[in-house]
């Protein structure tokens, strides 16, 4: 299923302080050779940061493929020296590293200038291939931040389905890269077309799970309702009609880099997801934002590790039943095979939890019976569990 984000984070601007610090705003900035130098630095690290948020995590967004040189236009070749503002030089040995000094810059300590030459990787469409730059000075440093265009993406919008796309380009060394791109979209911004794209794309080892490309844990139930800053209500009958409204309001919205689709959803609203115990669609009604989130962080992101030691859903044992289920207020359910279970779970948790801060408030009544496979006997055994505690220790000899 494909799913749609709503708010789409946009760019953060870490370096306001230090154009404070290099700049006095009462008097005019002096266009010699040390402030040109320190204005380009600026103004390439401004550029840079806007792909991450404040703890140094990369936007999907703004990194569709994973590689530096497409997504951003150029990527550091390290160690770079870099001049700190207390007159120390500091070696940076990655883009990590950098990415941390940036964040962690305060008024008494933060990065005032670059050491002369460096080497960039930028992309080469002609020959299709990454070739490595070398930058002998603040000119050419200039000259690169002008061709990479940044003040242009902001147009440049793509529709938030993944339907990955693979082109192959050329390394340094002249080694082959397959780049991913999420949909063809995405690759047409950077000049490729559909003739460039690969017969097979492969997605093994690309990180797009947790990514907003690859939330597909529902859809949204059109028509939706959003509002603006204004407090005007806005209606949208469709997927399609969401994405053209966005691009048209950042097309006539947007002139700088401190934009923000300033349009909240307004709930109720309903989303659609696919049930695995009724192997049907399913509709579910979101009261608050709040409500969403945890909806996304419980069932979109989804950790196969979060359910090790989960008795239900264990592979290494299976449950004899019939069982008994202890209710909060004593009441004693029995339960008759396993189906019965997911169907009496999946009703309780309709009937009880208006949020999603709900949790199945059932205990397992002990003793209780487990079969598992013997690989000593080479069949099929019963083993009588007396407590929870009994059963954790069995699970966590067994099942991990």
């Amino acid at each position: 299923m494909k799913s749609l984000k709503i708010k789409i984070p946009f760019i953060i601007t870490l370096f306001t302080m230090l154009l404070v610090l290099c700049c006095d705003n009462s008097e005019e900035i002096n266009q010699n050779e040390d402030n040109n130098s320190s204005s380009t630095l600026m103004r390439s690290m401004s550029e840079l940061m806007e792909q991450f948020d404040t703890n140094g995590e990369v936007y999907n967004m703004e990194n569709p493929t994973g590689n530096m040189v497409l997504d951003f236009c150029f990527e550091f070749v390290f160690p770079i020296d870099f001049q700190m503002s207390d007159s120390s030089i500091i070696t940076i040995n990655s883009l990590e590293e950098l990415i941390e000094i940036l964040i962690q810059s305060n008024d008494d300590y933060y990065i005032n200038d670059i050491s002369y030459p460096f080497d960039v990787l930028v992309f080469n469409g002609g020959s299709n291939s990454i070739e490595i730059l070398t930058i002998e000075n603040d000119e050419i440093f200039n000259n690169l931040l002008d061709d990479c265009e940044f003040e242009s993406d902001e147009n440049n919008l793509c529709y938030e389905i993944y339907e990955p796309v693979c082109v192959l380009i050329s390394g340094v060394n002249g080694e082959d890269i397959i780049i991913v791109y999420p949909n063809d979209c995405y690759a047409e911004l950077d000049g490729f077309n559909v003739e460039d794209f690969l017969d097979e794309c492969s997605t093994d080892g690309q990180n797009h799970e947790d990514g907003f490309f690859n939330t597909d844990c529902f859809d949204l139930v059109f028509p939706i309702n959003l509002m603006n800053s204004n407090g005007d209500e806005i209606a949208i009958g469709s997927e399609e009609a969401l994405l053209m409204y966005i691009e048209q309001w950042y097309s006539e919205n947007c002139d700088d880099f401190e934009c923000d689709f300033d349009f909240e959803i307004i709930f109720p609203m309903t989303v659609e997801y696919y049930s695995e115990n009724n192997q049907q669609l399913e509709t579910l009604i979101i009261n608050s934002e709040e409500e969403l989130d945890e909806y996304i962080e419980e069932y979109c992101n989804f950790d196969e590790e979060s359910h090790e030691g989960d008795l239900f859903d264990s592979d290494c044992v299976d449950l004899v039943y019939p069982i008994d289920l202890m209710t909060s207020n004593g009441d004693v359910i029995t339960i008759e095979n396993e189906e019965l279970l997911s169907d009496y779970i999946e009703q309780w948790y309709s009937e009880n939890c208006n949020d999603f801060e709900c949790d199945f408030d059932f205990e397992i009544v002990f003793p209780i019976s487990i079969e598992y496979y013997s690989e000593n006997n080479q069949q099929t055994e019963t083993l009588v569990i007396d407590t929870e505690e009994e059963l954790n220790d069995y699970i966590a000899e067994y099942c991990e």
